[in-house]
């Protein structure tokens, strides 16, 4: 058929109220109405061209050698027109027992086979005769007609809760429109539905139940198949009894406990909140009654107390807490009761108020007398808070801010004294430049000692601004090295040849070692390191004397010690030597210079070699210097490589 006539065809069967299917001579589908599109879920762009198979499970596809349309065409006298029982399956999986009627028109290519389907509940003659059967096997279940009367239907379907009816398949045969309502979708969808294809076991395990002749109880979230709703319920299974006293079927009744659902988790909700509060607090909580007994602490006032929380209840806090601390708590107890004064952030201490053993603790009380609605006392409330940390945390911020002080001296200091210090090789050499001019002026003669003095005093401006650099790029750790094979007494012995001219009145006395002393290491900074402590020892020992500079080996270390005989060290303040800026105070910044930054750059120069650097004074009796290095043997460590540093000389 095409054109005008196929279309008024299908708008008909799309009109009609029951589920049409159209095929061909091969049972491939040609149309399909609106009502199967709903019944089973497809659509007919889904099935057009597939074959009419698809609409029932795989088990009834074949039947005694014949597909199912075949099948019911071939027994079509016997069945009178009337329709026959069989499972549909929908595009979801589930299948529903529905009445097929099936049809023929034509002949060879022009035959035309019509499928139409009923739900069950919509039946009212049907022949009861599953195709599942064999013909000539057992006699068939027999029909079981309408028989509750009105007042019965009214009852069921006027029920506060929902109920459903299943036959041994188990096959659902009917329930009330409650059910249909709590399942989110109507009876049609219901009626015919296979509880086998229930995905939930435990609802199966019930049924089976039931089917077994015993009730069974289901509580649980059930998701419907037909609409995907998620609801909450509680099922009462029980078996139905036929006259014979057998089991042909079971009912299902069905309580939709979204609400109480709902009102159950309000309430346990509020009940752990509290219950998290009062256990989980920061601080203990507790309470007593007027008898001064304990009726519930949580786990915090328990480890504040020193008791377990469940050793509380019925006792005293003399009996838990003994004579030391018991009477001092159960006194402020019983004042609190007498008076019904609260007592509020009362602070004590473990060792001293309460006559606890034990690193002393902190405490902070609160004791509320608490009533009922009528005025009458319950009890006494008890908050306990340990601030110990928040003392030592005041403690601390007033230790930094101590710190914070210095830190700020210790800046003021900085800045005074290398303002001085830049200031002093500036102003000679200042005067020395002018000198020279004022000579070059004139054309006379150029002492070469004024450019000896001048080249000096540009010396130690540079060594003040490479000082400054250094540090500066020690806290920004870009303090780059160089290591390389270094013969470490070579470069000692170099070191104190460059100072002959600075020493004065001082000796050098160095004994080379026996066997040449070989490090891995940047030898412009480990001669800084060395020259740092043969400046140190020159300028603290004012009154000349003796330098010893020994350097020995020791296994796979070489050990470097300069020994003055000047001012030394006070004990307390050589532990500092080593930070920034800082100048033990028997240095004074006017008689020995320097920006206290020497010791802090080699401090750093050192570590970055793998070696350590240590004093041994005594104030008055002089100073010694060590510097440990691996030797080039031992050493294992890699030392960092970066961009060369641009060095002022």
């Amino acid at each position: 058929m095409v054109g005008g006539p196929a279309r008024e065809l299908e708008a008909v069967l799309d009109a009609a109220v029951e589920p049409v299917i159209a095929c061909d001579g091969d049972e491939r589908i040609l149309h399909m109405n609106t009502a199967t599109e709903r019944l089973l879920g497809w659509n007919r762009e889904q099935l057009v061209g597939k074959p009419v198979s698809e609409l029932f499970p795989p088990r009834l596809h074949r039947f005694h050698g014949l597909s199912l349309p075949r099948y019911l065409l071939s027994r079509r006298k016997v069945l009178g027109g009337r329709p026959t029982r069989v499972f549909s399956r929908r595009r979801d999986g589930v299948e529903l027992m529905v009445e097929l009627t099936v049809g023929t028109s034509g002949e060879g290519e022009k035959e035309r086979i019509v499928l139409t389907m009923r739900r069950l509940h919509e039946v009212i003659d049907t022949l009861e005769e599953p195709v599942e059967r064999v013909p000539g096997g057992p006699d068939i279940l027999p029909h079981h007609e309408e028989t509750a009367d009105r007042l019965y239907r009214i009852l069921v379907e006027n029920a506060p809760l929902g109920v459903f009816h299943f036959d041994l398949a188990p096959i659902i045969t009917a329930c009330n429109e409650l059910f249909a309502r709590q399942l989110g979708t109507s009876k049609r969808n219901i009626v015919g539905l296979n509880l086998l294809t229930l995905r939930d076991e435990r609802l199966m395990a019930c049924v089976r139940e039931s089917l077994g002749g015993r009730t069974c109880d289901f509580e649980g979230d059930y998701r419907s198949l037909t609409s995907g709703k998620l609801i909450p319920v509680r099922v009462r299974f029980a078996p139905c009894y036929g006259e014979d006293g057998e089991v042909e079927g079971g009912v299902g009744m069905v309580e939709d406990i979204t609400a109480r659902r709902h009102v159950e988790a309000e309430r346990e909700a509020h009940l752990a909140q509290l219950d998290l509060l009062f256990r989980s607090a920061p601080v203990g909580i507790g309470f007593v009654g007027t008898d001064l007994r304990y009726v519930r602490v949580n786990e915090t006032l328990a480890r504040i107390n020193g008791v377990p929380a469940e050793a509380h209840p019925g006792h005293t806090p003399l009996e838990l807490f003994g004579p030391h601390a018991g009477p001092a708590v159960q006194e402020l107890l019983q004042q609190v009761l007498k008076t019904g004064e609260p007592l509020v952030r009362r602070e004590s201490t473990t060792d001293g108020d309460l006559g606890l053993e034990g690193p002393r603790r902190y405490m902070s009380g609160s004791i509320y007398p608490v009533h009922t609605p009528d005025g009458r006392v319950l009890g006494l409330g008890v908050l306990v808070e340990d601030i110990t940390e928040t003392k030592r945390a005041e403690e601390e911020r007033a230790h930094l801010y101590r710190e914070a002080q210095e830190a700020i001296r210790v800046r003021d200091d900085f800045l005074s004294i290398a303002s001085h210090e830049l200031k002093t090789p500036l102003t000679p050499l200042s005067l020395r430049l002018a000198t020279l001019e004022r000579r070059l002026e004139r054309g006379e003669h150029v002492d070469l000692g004024v450019l000896r003095h001048a080249r000096h005093q540009l010396t130690r401006l540079t060594g003040l601004i490479n000082d400054l650099l250094d540090a500066s790029r020690i806290e920004a750790g870009r303090l780059a090295l160089h290591p390389e094979e270094t013969r470490f007494d070579v470069l000692v012995e170099h070191t104190l040849t460059s100072l002959e001219g600075q020493r004065g009145n001082h000796v050098f006395d160095f004994e080379p070692p026996p066997e040449p002393v070989s490090v891995q290491g940047d030898a412009y900074r480990l001669e800084q390191v060395v020259l740092n402590l043969l400046e140190n020892a020159l300028k603290y020992s004012p009154d000349g004397g003796t330098i010893r500079v020994r350097l020995s080996v020791n296994e796979d270390v070489t050990v470097l010690s300069v020994k003055d005989p000047g001012i030394g060290i006070p004990e307390d303040q050589q532990q500092q030597l080593f930070d920034r800026y800082f100048r033990a105070r028997n240095a004074s910044t006017r008689s020995y210079g320097g920006l206290g930054l020497g010791l802090y750059i080699s401090r750093d120069i050192v570590e970055r070699h793998g070696g350590r650097i240590w004093v041994e004074s005594e104030s008055g009796q002089g100073s010694t210097f060590y510097v440990a290095l691996p030797t080039l043997s031992a050493s294992r460590l890699s030392l960092p490589r970066a961009q060369g540093d641009r060095h002022l000389h």
